[in-house]
């Protein structure tokens, strides 16, 4: 058993609602990513604010020689009161400890930092993570974390090379917390907007493919009984105008085809029925007395004839099917149209002498690929037409001549014009421009269908005018390069 491992692609709700969905959660995500960078700069900012001026302000205090130490240490405490989360660490130049914060974590381990003495001075603020802060438990974390600025002070009195190091370190713990819930909190509010877009998206898809779902369902309920319905464009979106305006033109044609195909059928039956129903009349009359061996040899041949026209109609139509599937293969020589247009002339001079019709070529030789039969059988039947409706006293003209890449072939006869509204249907099968004409002796109809299927084949066109002065079918096919 083989096994089709070939998927059915998703559908248009499906991949509308996950596109749509997707770039709504990426565009909410990125809004969400910017707000917390935003959150926490402005908390960065803030921090180092502070601790700047506490630095500023605790090195003003420690580098005024007229206070005592005392003194120093008082201001210090009562600076560092105003403060939430603030620990001091004053180190001598030996680093030893001068004074440090007595609600504090140890800074000590801050001096063995990476980075530590490149930062000494420069008033940059870096930030430590102190994992046995002994206000842990207040924080409700495993280590706190701490932003540090460092800086040297003078010491009063020491000489100017002797400085202290003043460690200033602001908990950010609080901060961290805040930015946790809020990654926590606009994670579940994406999550419950996500979900929510989802659907919302969805729904709003589906509404939206209702007019395509309309149109599905009205093509669905057009079959061969109703094909002259129409579907209306302006009562679509303007996304399926097109759709329904290329609907529209592929059922005329396909309502096209069914008219055509049933008149055909009709057509076909009454031109067989013609030649046997008057086999059995003249059989019937034959037998319904004695007759002379002569009569019985006139019925003989009238039979004959109509067994020919029979034969040649089956024939015809052997030929037009085996064009419609592409079964036609001409043969592939270089020949003179000129030359092939005098043949067919020597054929129909004595036809054309006895109407009393002239028969005259212009032009020059053009050379183009095909099958001489072929070709020979589509200026018969145009030039037999020709004759046909020509009036008397009157002549035929074949023009040959290149257009181009085209080698054109152009027979004209002057004679009652065609109404516009025949010439599209000119080439059908069976098709009269006087449906009430006689048909006997007139052929089988089907001349100009043969004519197109050939040219096709030999991947030429053809076309016909007509006005009050001439009507003329143009034969053109690819010219074959010198």
């Amino acid at each position: 058993m083989r096994i089709n491992w070939r998927r059915r692609p998703f559908s248009l709700e499906i991949r509308l609602t996950f596109f749509i969905s997707l770039a709504t959660i990426i565009a909410f995500a990125a809004f969400a990513g910017i707000m917390l960078h935003s959150v926490q700069n402005h908390f960065a900012e803030q921090d180092v604010k502070n601790l700047q001026q506490i630095n500023t302000t605790l090195s003003t205090i420690l580098e005024n020689p007229d206070d005592s130490e005392r003194q120093k240490v008082e201001k210090i405490g009562i600076i560092l009161a105003s403060y939430r989360y603030i620990s001091v660490l004053l180190l001598d130049p030996q680093k030893q400890v001068l004074y440090r914060s007595a609600d504090g974590p140890d800074l000590m381990p801050v001096l063995k930092t990476a980075g530590f003495s490149q930062n000494l001075g420069s008033g940059n603020v870096f930030q430590w993570a102190d994992s046995q802060d002994s206000m842990q438990n207040m924080h409700g974390m495993s280590q706190s974390t701490w932003r540090i600025i460092a800086s040297p002070v003078a010491s009063p009195g020491s000489g100017k090379t002797a400085t202290d190091t003043l460690l200033i370190a602001l908990s950010i713990d609080f901060h961290l917390h805040y930015l946790d819930a809020l990654k926590h909190n606009l994670l579940m509010i994406a999550s419950a907007m996500s979900l929510l877009i989802i659907f919302i998206v969805l729904f709003a898809v589906h509404k939206g493919h209702q007019p395509l779902r309309n149109v599905s369902m009205k093509i669905k309920n057009i079959t061969s009984e109703n094909l002259d319905v129409r579907l209306e464009p302006e009562r679509v979106p303007i996304e399926l105008e097109q759709l329904v305006i290329s609907f529209n033109h592929m059922i005329a044609r396909i309502e096209d085809v069914f008219t055509r195909q049933a008149n055909f059928s009709a057509d076909l039956a009454h031109e067989i029925r013609t030649p046997i129903t008057n086999l059995v009349t003249q059989t019937e009359i034959a037998l319904s007395q004695p007759r002379t061996t002569k009569e019985l040899e006139d019925v003989l041949y009238s039979s004959l004839e109509e067994y020919n026209r029979m034969a040649k109609m089956v024939s015809d139509m052997l030929f037009l099917a085996q064009a419609d599937n592409n079964q036609l293969i001409p043969e592939r020589i270089p020949l003179d149209l000129r030359a092939e247009t005098i043949k067919v002339f020597e054929f129909f001079e004595a036809w054309a002498e006895e109407r009393n019709v002239g028969l005259q070529l212009e032009g020059h030789a053009c050379i183009v690929e095909g099958d001489p039969l072929m070709l020979r059988r589509v200026i018969n039947n145009l030039l037999s037409n020709a004759i046909r409706y020509t009036p008397a006293g009157r002549s035929v003209t074949v023009h040959v001549h290149e257009r181009g890449k085209w080698a054109e072939l152009t027979v004209e006869n002057p004679g009652a014009p065609i109404a516009p509204a025949h010439l599209p249907r000119l080439f059908d099968r069976f098709y009269r421009v006087d449906p009430s004409r006689q048909r006997k002796g007139e052929g089988s109809g089907i001349g100009l269908a043969i004519v197109k299927s050939i040219v096709a084949a030999h991947q030429g066109k053809i076309s016909v005018a007509s006005d009050a002065m001439s009507t003329r079918f143009t034969l053109s096919l690819p010219r074959l390069a010198a």
